[in-house]
């Protein structure tokens, strides 16, 4: 029995060997381990021209499921839609931090590499649904691609949105904010922010997604006074809601939302040395020139 052992181990020795030493080229482009090749389209060229050359960063959008968490349950963009989303992410996003900086070089340094492109919101495993995410200062995912319409005024606000949301993940992950923006509203942070009842602006906070953690809430007054405009959002500062009139003129949460701006305007000047408020005149300039192009 022994020798039969030995005899079927020798057999399957030396056939290994022989396959070793087949000479029979195998083929090396394998499909996700650099076999992946295309032909560049007008859309690869656009892109090239108008967001790889000058800023350095690549716009994904041809499908790679593993620059996506697993779990997430996603489809691919329409390429129809890359031009219309970058060209609009151009406009309301780096053109204004150029204006607001002087020149190109701001966002040359300070840009994501890589902007991976979704052509729907990303629905969780728990049912939550994801709308963008920033990632180590390098990559910024945007979801919801599909839906996008610069002809829609919701849908462009919620790109901007999104888009300077996720920009200011990146500044801070670049250069911390400052540690006492977390102590404005300490008692306002909660794990149910996605069921809570309460009027947000009532507690200091611009949104209820901004009660789910600090570098969230900074994140969200950032992008929605950026988004709404000086204007509106000292209107809607004063008047959160027009039917809820007990929330009007609430002298605790207006200076709550004052301290935190004041921050953030700290923030901008002494970190990059923007002036948050011309900043913002800028991006709505930009938002009313998308609506209107």
């Amino acid at each position: 029995m022994k020798h039969l052992k030995l005899f079927i181990l020798t057999t399957v020795i030396i056939a290994g060997i022989i396959s070793c030493n087949n000479k029979e080229k195998l083929d090396p482009n394998i499909t996700g381990l650099g076999g992946d090749s295309w032909v560049p389209t007008a859309v690869d060229k656009w892109l090239y021209d108008s967001i790889v050359k000058p800023y350095n960063i690549e716009m994904k959008y041809k499908w790679d499921q593993s620059e996506f968490a697993m779990d997430l349950v996603l489809v691919p963009p329409y390429e129809n839609t890359v031009v219309p989303v970058t060209r609009d992410i151009i406009s309301m996003w780096i053109t204004p931090y150029n204006q607001a900086s002087g020149d190109t070089t701001f966002m040359k340094r300070n840009t994501p590499k890589q902007i991976m492109l979704s052509g729907s919101i990303a629905l969780q495993t728990n049912g939550n649904a994801v709308a963008g995410l920033a990632e180590g200062g390098l990559k910024i995912l945007l979801f919801g691609i599909n839906s996008y319409s610069s002809k829609d005024s919701f849908r462009v606000a919620d790109m901007a949105h999104l888009i300077h949301h996720e920009y200011t993940h990146i500044l801070n992950q670049k250069k911390n904010y400052p540690i006492e923006f977390n102590k404005v509203t300490p008692d306002g942070y909660t794990g149910n922010w996605t069921v809570a009842e309460e009027n947000p602006w009532t507690l200091g906070f611009v949104t209820n997604y901004a009660r789910k953690e600090p570098g969230e809430d900074i994140a969200e007054l950032v992008s929605t006074m950026l988004v709404m405009g000086r204007t509106r959002y000292d209107s809607t500062l004063y008047h959160p809601f027009p039917g809820d009139r007990q929330a009007w003129n609430d002298p605790n949460a207006i200076q709550l939302l004052r301290t935190k701006e004041k921050i953030v305007v700290d923030y901008f000047r002494e970190s990059y040395n923007i002036d948050f408020y011309d900043l913002q005149t800028k991006v709505q300039q930009q938002i009313y020139k998308t609506l209107h192009q």
